[in-house]
């Protein structure tokens, strides 16, 4: 089921259930919400520096964001009612902020800052794999002053 938001972006929801036991089931809705990249995030990662390149290639043309509902050990009669009211209560308490435009504003803030840090991360974790140019004392007796 798609939902279309008062910011542009597009609420789908999952119905990721699995049987548990007999008649038990562990009944989970998923919520990915998400919306083509506009002009105004593609002029903040303009340019051809490396983190820039990597944070639009993380971010493949889509913002996105995810919510997980779930519950455990439901009776198999009740599942499509608790996935009703799950449907209900994300609907009540998260889709009227997640339909701001200033959720959009923030999503894409956060997503580029941890696509940034993961760019530096990579970076990092690279060098040392390598054995590359990371500065080391000679000793650590300054450490001990």
């Amino acid at each position: 089921m798609e939902k279309e938001l008062a910011n542009g972006m597009t609420a789908t929801y999952l119905d990721e259930s699995k049987k548990l036991a007999a008649d038990r089931w562990l009944v989970k809705l998923r919520c990915r919400i998400a919306m083509p990249l506009q002009g105004w995030m593609l002029e903040e990662m303009a340019g051809d520096a490396p983190q820039t390149l990597f944070c639009r290639e993380q971010f493949a043309g889509c913002l996105a964001h995810e919510v997980a509902m779930e519950r455990n050990f439901i009776d198999a009669a009740d599942r499509e009612k608790v996935m009703a009211e799950m449907i209900e209560r994300l609907e009540d308490t998260m889709l009227g902020y997640l339909a701001k435009e200033v959720f959009v504003r923030q999503l894409f803030t956060v997503k580029l800052a941890e696509f940034t840090r993961r760019y530096a991360q990579q970076g990092w974790t690279e060098r040392l794999e390598d054995g590359g140019d990371i500065a080391e004392p000679a000793d650590f007796s300054a450490c001990f002053r």
